[in-house]
């Protein structure tokens, strides 16, 4: 008799564990499945571009501008006519990167209007200067763009990189010869952004 208990007791025992094993099983089922897949996002530094200039201001400012033939503002070497400024790129984990140049009206300091505002660019190669956009009147963009240039701003240039080097720039800036006004000021800032890939 006491066999039997036993065997009963140990079949009763065994049922029992088999049960709470199969619950234990389902129930952790069910929590690992509503878990949901793990993300883990990790964000690397693609490229570095450094914008350099040797002024205590990031731009070009004309005060009681005169007016300016275009032949004349592109020629123009006399100071404050002109800004030099370097964009360097630093490529990290990216194979290439993508900047823009762009300029933006500083509203508080400036009152001539945007259509009697030209602007010139040169790009520095092997010691000589050589033009890369305009001279053209200041035209705002309407909307952002996928450069990261705001509303308001003037893209003058994209250049893509592959390598880690540095773009020696001049910018120039001068009241149009077409203006109806003898003189103003005139202030823009220059930005630069870029897209690494």
């Amino acid at each position: 008799m006491d066999s039997k208990n036993s065997s009963k007791a140990f079949i009763i025992l065994m049922t029992s564990v088999s049960l709470l094993l199969i619950g234990l099983i389902v129930v952790g089922f069910i929590i690992f499945s509503l878990k949901g897949p793990e993300i883990v996002e990790e964000e690397e530094n693609g490229a570095d571009i450094i914008l350099n200039y040797s002024t205590n201001i990031s731009g070009l400012q004309i005060r009681n501008a005169e007016k300016v033939k275009d032949e004349d503002g592109i020629l123009s070497l006399d100071e404050g006519e002109y800004f030099d400024f370097s964009v360097e790129v630093l490529l990290d984990n990216a194979s290439n990167v993508e900047y823009e140049i762009s300029v933006v009206k500083d509203v508080v300091n400036s009152n001539i209007p945007d259509e009697d505002i030209k602007i010139y660019l040169e790009k520095e190669k092997e010691g000589t200067y050589t033009k890369v956009f305009g001279p053209q009147e200041f035209k705002p963009l309407k909307k952002d763009n996928e450069f990261g240039s705001k509303k308001g701003s003037m893209p003058l240039i994209s250049v893509k990189k592959t390598n880690s080097n540095t773009d020696n720039y001049r910018l120039r800036m001068w009241l149009s010869d077409k203006s109806v006004l003898n003189n103003g000021n005139y202030v823009v800032e220059v930005e630069v952004n870029g897209i690494a890939k």
